[in-house]
Formats: structure tokens, sequence, C-alpha cells
């Protein structure tokens, strides 16, 4: 639609103008227009063209500008100006000079901060070495929606990977996944993933639904497991020794990482086969759940649960007793024990295991 302005500039001249009452501009909201800029939409953007280029950003124009504010220092009642002063209406006034430079500089040195602060780079904790993410904390989880918190819970991210799906319209779509275990230090943890297009997005899901699924885990006098490990998950093979009190934690450190969430302090761990993260996060949780209590193993055998500790020598300690009767006859003993021997800890026993650098054969200097 075109309409037409006609005016008279002079007694002998006549001036016709046509004009448009809305333009493409006028016509899109603000967001559409920053979707065409940063190229959010389109049948390029739907098939994954330009995927590799820096991403664009999305800029507020208006930071940093107040409208009213000139040149010429005018003040506009109802824009840089209140509308009422003293329960009367201002007048449009102007700023003298020194007032005027004064807004500048102002001006200028809020600008020069705000790069700064751009500039600025946030120092991170460090996590198991250099600038992965494993080992670094997230903090507790979020509180829920009906106001329960978890500030006694901690956040370790355990990994951090790049997916990547292939669609048949945007090709191959990239995502992160992350792992990561909460825990409290006094027995309860749990693990979880959390997959968004975005690291932090991800961060937040993984850390949030961790808590949903949280496992608690027995621990004997509250620094140790109650009894010897082993198992195989998938690929991953694991063994877990107890472990006196002031031992520390010699293991993966994936595992100590976890073993710290869940509150456990003296333990060895040997992991052989696939080291894959998820399969030995799920390992580690499976065989920590499933362990017997002393009191548990008491009440199956039916008989004392003892224990033999260097400090009281041969003497036997008693740590459980069932509550129901003991059985008279014995635990009958197999004669060949089911039992899959690890070949290094024979030979360490007895005395075989050497040095690999014993036989080594040094050039004469």
């Amino acid at each position: 639609m075109l309409q037409t302005h006609c005016w008279i500039s002079s007694p002998s001249k006549l001036v016709c103008q046509q004009y448009r009452p809305y333009s493409f501009f006028t016509k899109l909201t603000a967001d559409e227009l920053w979707k065409g800029a940063l190229a959010e939409t389109g049948a390029g953007a739907r098939k994954g063209r330009g995927k590799r280029t820096k991403k664009k950003k999305r800029k507020d124009l208006n930071r940093g500008q107040i409208i009213g504010e000139g040149h010429s220092g005018f003040l506009w009642p109802g824009l840089n100006v209140p509308l009422l002063k003293d329960g009367a209406v201002q007048t449009i006034a102007q700023r003298s000079k020194e007032e005027q430079e004064k807004v500048k500089a102002d001006m200028i040195q809020q600008r020069e901060e705000w790069d700064r602060k751009r500039k600025m780079k946030v120092k991170r904790e460090r996590g198991w070495s250099g600038g992965t993410w494993g080992g670094v904390s997230l903090g507790p989880p979020d509180p829920g929606p009906n106001g329960e918190t978890y500030e006694d819970f901690d956040t370790r991210i355990l990994e951090v990977r790049n997916v990547f799906n292939m669609t048949a319209k945007e090709g191959r779509k990239r995502s992160v996944r992350v792992l990561v275990a909460v825990g409290n230090g006094k027995g309860a943890a749990g693990f979880a993933i959390g997959k968004a297009t975005e690291r932090m997005d991800a961060f937040r899901k993984a850390k949030n639904r961790a808590v949903h699924y949280l496992h608690y885990i027995e621990r004997y006098e509250g620094h140790t497991i109650f009894h010897d490990i082993s198992l195989t998950f998938k690929r991953t093979h694991i063994k877990m020794k107890k472990q006196p009190r002031g031992y520390g934690l010699r293991c993966h450190r994936a595992i100590i990482t976890i073993c710290r969430l869940i509150g456990i302090r003296d333990m060895y761990a040997k992991v052989s086969g696939s080291l894959n993260m998820l399969n030995l996060t799920r390992g580690l949780f499976h065989g920590l759940a499933r362990q017997e209590t002393h009191q548990q193993l008491a009440e199956k055998k039916s008989l004392h649960v003892v224990e033999f500790r260097d400090e009281c020598g041969p003497l036997p300690i008693v740590v459980a007793s069932p509550r129901g009767g003991l059985r008279k006859d014995p635990e009958p003993e197999d004669d060949v024990p089911d039992v899959r021997l690890d070949w290094e800890e024979v030979k360490a026993a007895q005395g075989m295991k050497r040095s690999v650098w014993s036989g080594l054969k040094r050039a004469a200097t």
C-alpha cells in the first residue's frame, strides 16, 4: 500500500513523494530480526550449513545507552530526568558544559569496566590433571521444587565427552554428554548422565538428576568396606580390598573421587580390562551396594563372625553374632576352593615377583 504526500515549496513548484506507512523493520519484532541476523532460521540452518563457523552472539544494543541523552545535553522530562520535581512538571532544559563532560566521562568509564569484565577469564578448580574436566567440583545440586536443599552434597565430574547424532535434515548434530557423581560423605551417593547442546546445561542436568538416584553404601567403622569384593561388569574387572585405618585410597582416580563422595577413606582397588568410565562407575556402585555386612553374614551362616587384627596377634575378635541359635556342625569346606586366583598376588606371596628392572643390563660407563 502506497500513500502520497504533496506539498508546495514555492508558488511555482509542486513536490510529491510516495512513502510506505510501514517497512520490513517496523513489521517484524526485535527477536525475529535478531534470528535473521544470527542465521538461526531458514533452510541453511535446518540443513546444518555453516555449523563449523564461529558462532555469532546476540548483542544488547541498548546497553550503555540512555534514552534522551545526546551531544547537546538536553534534559527531556520523562526520559533522562524525572517528569515531576517538587510536585510540578519539569520543562525542557539543557546541561552545562561541565555536567555534559562529566556524563560522557562516566559513560566511557562504565564501558571500559564492561570490556575488562568481558575479557576476564574465570579461573576454575583444577581436576585430575591440567585442563581436563575430570574431578572438578560443581557444588551441591539445585534446590528441589518443594524447597528441599542439598547443601551437604558435593558433585564431581567424572567424564565429559562430545557425542554426535547423524540426522537426515540437520546432518551431524553435536551434543555434550557428562557423567557426574554426587555424595554427602556419609554413605549416600549416586551418579547420572546429562546430555545437552551446551556444556553448562549438561552439567546442570547431570547433577540435578544424580541426586534422584542415590545409593546408600554400608561402611565398616565409617572408613572402609566390610569385605573384599571382586566383580566383573561387562568388560571391566574391579578388585577391591578392605584396609585398616590410615591406609588411604590407592585406586583408580575415578574410584578415589567416588569413594570420597561416599565417605570411604581406606581401600585398595585394582581395575583391569576395559577402562570405560560409565562401566567402571556402574560396576563400582553395583559391587558396593551389594556387599554383606558382618551381621548379615552371621545371620546367613548362623555362626560368629570374627576378625584377625595385627595388633591382637593370633587372637580373633568377634565382630558379629547371629540373633538365633548357633549352628553346631561346622561349615563344610570344598576340597578345591572355587576361587579365581590373581597370579600377581600369588607370586608376591611366594616371593617370586621381581622388579621388571632386575634383569636389565646396563651399558658400561
